[in-house]
């Protein structure tokens, strides 16, 4: 385990400014180390974990925190509601663009005519630059748009399938726990 100074006692956020990347970090499960899912927080040494996560641990391996080895019971856990904020929001930004835009290179050239690939051909289902839009004969009649444009409403498509996955997964997360929690409480 790596030490970070000047953690915030209740909830292992550090106190110095993060990248979001470097933030996500801490927004993860110290069991599975994927992004937290219905998260939770031992009351001994404040780390967060997912709660499947915990709760199979409790049951399958032993009452202890898996971190600090204090003696554990699934009705101490603290859930923490703000996380799951806190990690959308952290989803946002860095589908934002926090992270720098790449250099040009020559693949986002036109080979022919060595300019920047900016119109979209529907007709071929390529990239191509504005002078073979507009003066290249093997476009002549096509369908055109701005790259920019036909990027947006990919990245528009895939957020919304995305989040219709996330919804389902919490559906389905939810379900499975509606299964669950009455056979670990049954096994107690």
């Amino acid at each position: 385990m790596s030490f970070m100074p000047r953690m915030l006692l209740l909830t292992g956020i550090p106190c110095f400014p993060l990248r979001a990347q470097s933030l996500a970090e801490v927004f993860r499960c110290f069991i599975c180390m994927e992004k937290l899912q219905d998260a939770h927080l031992c009351p001994h040494c404040s780390k967060l974990c997912c709660y499947l996560c915990i709760r199979r641990w409790l049951t399958e391996q032993r009452p202890q925190c898996p971190h600090c080895r204090a003696n554990l019971h699934l009705h101490e856990l603290v859930n923490c509601r703000w996380v799951e904020e806190v990690t959308q929001q952290l989803d946002t930004l860095q589908q934002a663009g926090v992270r720098p835009p790449p250099p040009d290179t020559d693949k986002d050239k036109c080979e022919r005519h060595q300019e920047k690939l900016s119109v979209y051909c529907w007709t071929c289902g390529k990239c191509i630059c504005h002078q073979c839009a507009l003066w290249g004969g093997t476009h002549s009649g096509h369908t055109f748009k701005p790259l920019e444009e036909v990027y947006e409403q990919h990245t528009t498509q895939i957020r919304e399938e995305v989040a219709q996955l996330r919804r389902r997964l919490h559906e389905l997360v939810s379900l499975v726990q509606e299964v669950v929690s009455p056979i670990v409480l049954l096994m107690l």
